[in-house]
């Protein structure tokens, strides 16, 4: 990606994305403009979640323990997983 994007200040960044979307609004159906909405809030949200939890990991590093790699913290996600899985079949079983 250029890096031209990142050296334009936070005023005009802020302002392109406004004009950005005032321009595809007038564009697009009611229907079109909240899809398209959520798609790009879902790519942001996506990009900051991976953000903070790579900087949590980075500032959790203790004694060059990689908290990427606990295998209980793997095994608790699994069973984490596991637990929504079955509340969620019983959820839309009774349906």
């Amino acid at each position: 990606m250029e890096r031209i994007v990142f050296n334009v200040g936070p005023y005009s960044f802020t302002t392109s994305a406004f004009l950005i979307g005032l321009i595809l609004s007038q564009k697009l159906s009611l229907e079109e403009q909240d899809s398209i909405g959520n798609w790009l809030q879902l790519v942001g949200l996506t990009m900051q979640t991976y953000a903070s939890q790579q900087i949590t990991i980075d500032a959790s590093k203790i004694d060059n323990k990689d908290i990427s790699n606990d295998s209980s913290d793997i095994e608790k996600l699994k069973k984490t997983i596991k637990d929504i899985e079955e509340e969620l079949d019983k959820i839309y079983c009774d349906k």
